[in-house]
């Protein structure tokens, strides 16, 4: 339980995971399992030891249920939410648009040599001006987020691609974990009233490439030959990935190497909690 606070704490404010089902029983043979996921900006390397402080978000992520299969336990594939349900914000746009509108009018009056002494020429001119008010109002909606069930074939897990829409990077609460369960599970004792009642992990994957690390903050001066030589955003970087890397190995979750996009990086990996 230590281990999964550790984990839980690594990297909190980039990824929250909150996991739980209902506790197996001899009446309760099947539970739901909801999982709710809160993405935010990560505030990184605060602490006096860090080398290095940074902001740190997500692009992608990859939520995974594991079921080991040491653990009594199945999934119930006909209850896997396998489409992504409406999650959307609206917005609305007002415009507005003045057209100006002209008419012109003359009057004009001559007089003939022949009808007087003296010739005469009056002109009466005038301009009217009226202004139109066009009124145009647009209304949409923005999924903020986008998710898609894949089954890894490989790790042998249960997955949802966590991706990005309309946004630079993920914000916010991916779905409602009370009334979207992800999938339910089956305890497969043959006597549920004996034995460890079984368990279910649940973790947090992504690609190197999908860390968005900015605002990198060196807490020790880089050497004016560094500078010179443009290497400063190289080390700079360099230093947020090392903290990375370490952090994540202290509380034995699997890195790659982080100078590969396409390095694979485990963020979060706990257990289920249970609740009656």
């Amino acid at each position: 339980m230590n281990q999964d606070r550790n984990r839980l704490r690594a990297f909190a404010d980039v990824v929250s995971v909150d996991a739980w089902h209902q506790s197996f029983n001899s009446e309760r043979r099947e539970v739901d399992l909801k999982v709710d996921v809160v993405f935010s900006e990560g505030r990184v390397g605060g602490e006096a030891s860090s080398p290095v402080q940074f902001r740190l978000r997500l692009r992608k992520a990859i939520l995974m249920v594991i079921t080991p299969e040491t653990e009594p336990v199945d999934v119930v594939r006909e209850s896997i939410r396998r489409e992504h349900e409406d999650s959307f914000t609206e917005w609305s746009e007002e415009t507005v648009r003045k057209k100006n509108l002209s008419a012109s009018a003359g009057l004009e009056l001559s007089l003939s040599k022949a009808g007087a002494s003296g010739g005469a020429e009056v002109g009466l001119k005038g301009k009217n001006e009226a202004s139109s008010t066009l009124k145009e109002i647009r209304s949409g909606k923005i999924q903020p987020m986008k998710t898609i069930f894949r089954y890894d074939n490989i790790e042998n897990t249960y997955t949802w691609v966590i991706d990005c829409d309309s946004a630079e990077h993920l914000d916010g609460r991916a779905w409602d974990a009370n009334t979207s369960p992800l999938l339910r599970l089956k305890d497969i004792r043959t006597d549920p009233g004996r034995g460890i009642a079984p368990s279910v992990r649940v973790g947090v994957k992504c690609l190197r490439e999908d860390l968005i690390i900015t605002d990198i903050r060196l807490k020790s001066d880089i050497s004016m030959k560094e500078k010179i030589l443009g290497n400063e955003d190289k080390i700079k970087l360099k230093a947020a990935e090392a903290y990375i890397r370490t952090k994540l190995c202290e509380v034995g979750l699997d890195v790659g190497d982080l100078g590969n996009d396409f390095a694979r990086v485990i963020l979060m990996d706990v257990s289920a909690k249970t609740e009656e």
